[in-house]
């Protein structure tokens, strides 16, 4: 507590008129049952949308997991204030739904199948609750799926929406059904086509979800222009297909995206570039059981139709040892502008009890050995708890809980890998794949949010902000309520500025909202 006091007249006497610090503010606690769960949708203007979804039973012989039922929305002010709460529309036979905030208000897009076709139906809420609210059929597609085939994917500017379904058909060819509207949901194209190559790229699988947004990783984007792009396995070789519509829905290209011989995929990140008219696709793969991994990229131009940059960085994750551990958290992501990211979060200390290295065979061990190299640490402390290096360098040997591995690769010519170390303990949650830091690239940056016990038994909410060479900023974030701790791992970004997170205090149901690119001025 005297830390706290102390930190809080430091705070006081240190504020000038005007702070330079990004906002971060917090909603009420919720008296609800626990069979209630919040979610944070998104904006309109100056209102925040939350959606109420109460979990049931799946009622089956063999329990599989929690059904959760939309409910109602709640609309918050600025200053996550309640207004009011709002039914959801329901239509019985639902077989998948979209959430999507943006300037008009709030949408509900609903996919029904009937008769053998698939409707698709909006329902728009908007702020003023004088406003009656309608139920329109938008379109449809003239077949049945399940509810994994579909994607929605927004642009960046929320001008354009996408809707893809995928046809399982019995020839060779893939059949991909392509719904592009404008902001208003009235339809611009609607087009079919037909292709060997094509394949999935990723699965929305949530049964109420949000669209694919130009900030985050999955890979298929929408551009401003009403182009887009999906990245995916080919179906006729052991590479990627990059798969690029044109604005008028019917010309499209295919290029081929080598992948590395004798490592597996595991993941794949894409951006967009929409002042540029270009994207950037990163691909991560690492070699069998073992910690030594590679990553592609891949800089495409919409307009020339072709690729104009590429790298592959071949490094180990693990100092000395090239054996796979299962104890840590990982992620890859995409930092617009820059490059990618890989993470690396442990979640155990370091064992001494040294495992037996994965057998290699002959023939592998000179591809990997002339493709691999382990930078040497020649790192520095930056600030407390961060070192940064030169290259591509594994976290050393001995490790504590929660140390953080941080791997940049450029997709600019011009820059340099580099990696880092966050010494900070964290407790993540073993069940959730999801890191317990939360990371959030922004115009040449990149936010690393987390709780920190430094000067205190319990953790509080702190960030530390590098640029794309791994150097730390002064970009602040002010956490005014020590009393609210953070759970990271369950976060939300919602737009490409703003980033909901709800609190860890299970008896504690609300959530803040981290504004990165607001000041706070006069506070």
């Amino acid at each position: 507590m005297r830390w706290i006091i102390l930190y809080s007249i430091g705070l006081v006497l240190w504020l000038p008129g005007n702070l330079n610090a990004q906002r971060v503010v917090y909603s009420n606690d919720f008296n609800t049952r626990s069979s209630v769960r919040f979610q944070v949708i998104g904006k309109s203007e100056n209102f925040y949308w939350i959606e109420k979804l109460q979990k049931q039973k799946s009622g089956r012989l063999h329990w599989e997991g929690d059904l959760s039922e939309l409910k109602s929305f709640e609309l918050f002010d600025n200053k996550l204030n309640l207004l009011r709460e709002i039914p959801a529309t329901i239509i019985p036979g639902t077989l998948k739904q979209w959430l999507l905030a943006g300037n008009h208000g709030l949408d509900q897009i609903m996919i029904k199948p009937s008769d053998g076709k698939t409707n698709i139906f909006c329902s728009r809420f908007l702020p003023d609750e004088n406003t009656e609210i309608k139920v329109r059929l938008i379109g449809s597609f003239p077949f049945s799926t399940g509810a994994s085939g579909f994607l929605l994917v927004r642009s960046e500017d929320q001008s354009k929406i996408l809707l893809v379904a995928f046809e399982n058909t019995d020839t060779e060819s893939s059949r991909v059904h392509a719904l592009l509207f404008d902001s208003g949901w009235n339809l611009i194209y609607q087009h079919v086509i037909s292709n060997t190559q094509f394949s999935q790229p990723c699965i929305q699988d949530e049964e109420v979800g949000f669209p694919a947004e130009s900030f985050d990783n999955l890979p298929i984007k929408l551009a401003n222009n009403g182009e887009w792009m999906m990245a995916s396995p080919s179906r006729i070789s052991r590479n990627f297909s990059l798969f690029h519509v044109c604005s008028n829905g019917s010309d499209y290209y295919f290029r081929e995206i080598p992948v590395a011989p004798y490592y597996r995929m595991e993941d794949i990140a894409m951006y967009i570039n929409n002042d540029q008219e270009s994207m950037s696709v990163g691909l991560f793969s690492s070699y069998s059981n073992t910690t030594l991994k590679n990553v592609q990229v891949y800089d495409y131009s919409m307009k020339e139709g072709l690729f104009y940059f590429d790298s592959s960085y071949h490094f180990n994750t693990q100092r000395r040892d090239i054996q796979n551990k299962n104890l840590s958290h990982e992620s890859f992501i995409a930092v617009p502008g820059g490059g990618y990211m890989y993470l690396k979060e442990y979640g155990s200390p370091y064992e001494f009890n040294k495992p037996s290295v994965p057998y290699i065979n002959s023939w592998e061990t000179p591809y990997l050995m002339a493709n691999y190299s382990e930078t040497s640490t020649d790192g520095k402390q930056i600030k407390e708890g961060y070192n940064l290096n030169r290259g591509l360098s594994p976290i050393p040997i001995v490790r504590n809980q929660g140390d953080l591995n941080l791997f940049y690769f450029p997709a600019v010519s011009k820059d340099s890998t580099w990696s880092g170390i966050m010494n900070m303990e964290q407790h993540a949650e073993t069940n959730n794949p999801d890191l317990s830091y939360l990371l959030v690239p922004e115009k040449n940056k990149v936010y690393i949010i987390y709780n920190s016990t430094e000067g205190s038994s319990d953790p509080q909410a702190t960030t530390t902000t590098v640029n794309m060479h791994g150097q730390t900023t002064d970009d602040a974030l002010i956490f005014w309520k020590m009393n609210k701790l953070m759970n990271f791992q369950r976060s939300r970004r919602f737009s490409a500025d703003e980033v909901a997170v709800p609190y860890l205090n299970n008896q504690q149901s609300g959530f803040a909202i981290i504004r990165l690119n607001q000041s706070i001025i006069n506070y």
